[in-house]
């Protein structure tokens, strides 16, 4: 038998049985007519997202300093810019604030130094006036504790006559009642003696027609309360 006897009885399948167990098998073969391409409707041109705007406007491209279109025209995120926007408002607010306070803090420095200056000026006064009374509480004290002797007195009642002008001139010699035996007999020869219950002891008064000199405690008491109200304190 011949090698080939196979192949030819494959030539001798018939090819109707073929077609008909082939249209057996998934639903099988049906006529159809030629199938043509339809694309989808796509835009036909390019359309920029604003028309009004050049992206390469004042760029130069043979400048390599100059800024690109890229960065030039980069879209700036709309959160950060909030964020940005939302901080420059809190900054200028707390300037506003800040600038408030001060001038209320100010004002408030300014009224408290007004009033320590009062406070200043009244407690100086007070302390000039118990200052003043202290003093001359002391120097009364003193004053009455040494009392009136003769030979100061006259040595005093001498020297007051010696700043008369005219000293032969007639005058009168006023002191306490008290202290006119301490005196008598030993007063100038125009002097004349009066006893007088409105001058304190260990005080005179000699006056003339023209002239008068005192001496004494209260003269020395007044003396030095004027002094001290003219004497400024420490810091004045």
């Amino acid at each position: 038998m011949s090698r080939f006897a196979g192949a030819a009885d494959a030539r001798a399948v018939d090819f109707g049985a073929l077609g008909a167990a082939m249209s057996g098998l998934r639903g099988g073969f049906s006529e159809g007519g030629p199938v043509h391409f339809s694309p989808s409707p796509e835009p036909k041109h390019f359309r920029p997202a604003n028309p009004g705007m050049n992206p390469t406007e004042g760029w130069d491209p043979f400048d390599p300093l100059s800024e690109s279109p890229a960065a030039a025209t980069e879209t700036q995120d709309p959160i950060a810019a909030a964020r940005a926007e939302g901080f420059a408002e809190g900054m200028a607010a707390a300037e506003r604030m800040a600038a408030e306070r001060g001038e209320a803090d100010a004002r408030a420095l300014a009224e408290i130094a007004g009033l320590l200056q009062m406070m200043s000026e009244f407690e100086r006064d007070a302390l000039a006036a118990r200052l003043r009374q202290t003093v001359m509480f002391l120097v009364t004290r003193l004053v009455g504790e040494v009392g009136v002797t003769a030979d100061l007195l006259n040595q005093r009642i001498e020297a007051a006559a010696a700043l008369i002008a005219d000293s032969a001139e007639l005058a009168q010699l006023r002191l306490n009642p008290a202290d006119l035996a301490l005196v008598e007999g030993h007063q100038p020869e125009t002097v004349t003696l009066v006893g007088d219950e409105t001058i304190g002891r260990g005080g005179f008064r000699i006056e003339t027609r023209s002239s008068a000199v005192e001496d004494g405690p209260t003269a020395w008491l007044n003396q030095l309360a004027a002094a001290l109200d003219r004497t400024a304190l420490p810091g004045e």
